[in-house]
């Protein structure tokens, strides 16, 4: 039978886990002791929009509709008694 661990335990745990998050440009949006909420922001590529628009409008035009429309990226994290980390997009 796996051991129970403190709540502390899962807290460094899980802030191990949010670390590499936040290094690929997540942002805490909420947290517990034993969960996270981060977000992902959405980023706009001026370089791509500018290629776009010297090759044709159209597709210019059409990818600043699409990053309209986008939502930003969103994961929850949470870790259990044993320590195992689950996440849930």
């Amino acid at each position: 039978m796996a051991q129970t661990l403190t709540t502390e335990e899962r807290a460094n745990i899980l802030q191990r886990e949010v670390q590499k998050y936040i290094k690929d440009g997540w942002r805490v949006q909420s947290s517990t002791p034993t969960t996270a909420q981060l977000v992902k922001p959405k980023r706009f590529s001026f370089l791509f929009f500018v290629i776009l628009l010297i090759l044709m409008v159209l597709p210019a035009i059409l990818y600043v509709v699409w990053f309209a429309v986008k939502r930003d990226e969103a994961v929850y994290l949470s870790v259990d008694e044993n320590g195992r980390i689950t996440k849930n997009r």
